[in-house]
């Protein structure tokens, strides 16, 4: 059985898909730059409301950026890095803190944490800027009842499944990592607190 085949038509077929996919990418681009800029600008709104949060008595936010960066990672914390950093002050323009942004990993990639720590380097607050842990298990981990463990506390926290003490936090049951994820975060926010507290502002 002899199969005739139509060079016209494939070439016909071809150049159409092509057109297809070239105004499908053209339409992608063209909403990507309409709307990357808004993305954009909520990201910057989650990101004030959150450093606010955790910092509440401080009247103004100034840009920090660690002299290291990496100093955190290379003492030893691991699946993390610190994204950006502010110094907090009061109303006299007096340094009262610093919120630390952080991501980690937990269950999934991409915990996004701020920490606030004050003069004393202790924790003032803890807020969640984004994740992608599972729904009913890690996502509990936005809840204020586990993020106001970590007020007051200092040094080095750790992660317990039982009752906890005051160096650590009881883990949400069934999303240990995380806990652990969220947790790294703030050591690692406390950490970065000590170097920009002492004079490690650039």
């Amino acid at each position: 059985m002899n199969v005739k085949i139509n060079i016209g038509e494939i070439l016909k077929i071809g150049v159409i898909l092509f057109l297809i996919t070239a105004i499908l990418a053209a339409l992608l681009a063209f909403v990507n730059d309409k709307t990357a800029p808004l993305i954009e600008k909520n990201a910057l709104e989650k990101e004030q409301a959150s450093i606010k949060a955790v910092m509440p008595e401080a009247v103004e936010f100034q840009q920090a950026v660690l002299k290291d960066r990496e100093l955190s990672i290379e003492e030893g914390i691991v699946d993390g890095q610190i994204n950006n950093g502010y110094m907090a002050l009061d109303a006299n323009g007096k340094i009262i803190g610093v919120c630390v942004i952080t991501e980690t990993i937990g269950y999934d990639v991409g915990i996004q944490t701020v920490t606030g720590v004050n003069t004393d380097l202790e924790v003032t607050g803890v807020d969640i800027i984004s994740m992608n842990e599972t729904p009913g298990l890690g996502a509990k981990a936005a809840e204020e009842s586990f993020r106001s463990q970590y007020i007051g506390k200092s040094g080095e926290i750790g992660v317990s499944k039982g009752a906890s003490n005051d160096m650590e936090i009881q883990a949400i049951s069934g999303a240990t990592k995380t806990s652990e994820g969220v947790t790294r975060g703030v050591n690692i926010a406390l950490q970065a607190a000590e170097i920009l507290l002492n004079g490690g502002n650039e």
